[in-house]
């Protein structure tokens, strides 16, 4: 346990994801609400594209956060927190767009996009992780910060 204390990636992936993951299941009640209230009328819709995004645009976004996590490594170091935080940095002002208009097709779209640019975190978070950890750590990090980080 004090692995992930000790060491400054492992404390801090650890916080970012645990935030993280409270953040997105905040978004996860606030969401059905906000169509229901504002687009009433577009209550199928909603539910067949909001799945259809949950599952193509956030699998597509893990695959392409590791894919490109993993090409540009040897770049430079920061690449893997780059892709995450541009992500997030993003899905700010798509999360506002969506919130703040009042064509459902836009609203949809923005919280569609969001899913596609903020998914990208648990490949990178967790490589970093074990590369920053000895390789005997490797499996108790990535338990630890999937068990914790799920917690919320």
């Amino acid at each position: 346990m004090n692995v992930l204390h000790e060491n400054p990636v492992c404390r801090n992936v650890f916080y970012a994801g645990f935030l993280r993951t409270l953040g997105s299941m905040i978004v996860t009640c606030f969401v059905p609400v906000f169509f229901m209230k504002v687009f009433p009328s577009y209550k199928s819709q909603y539910a067949v594209i909001n799945a259809a995004a949950l599952t193509i645009f956030g699998f597509s976004s893990s695959l392409i956060g590791g894919i490109l996590s993993d090409k540009f490594e040897k770049r430079s170091y920061l690449t893997k927190s780059r892709i995450i935080m541009g992500g997030h940095f993003l899905a700010v002002p798509l999360t506002a767009l969506a919130c703040y208009t009042s064509n459902f097709w836009l609203a949809i779209a923005c919280f569609a996009a969001k899913i596609f640019v903020s998914g990208s975190y648990y490949a990178p978070a967790i490589t970093m992780m074990q590369n920053s950890t000895d390789s005997s750590n490797s499996g108790f990090v990535v338990s630890a910060y999937t068990f914790y980080a799920y917690l919320a």
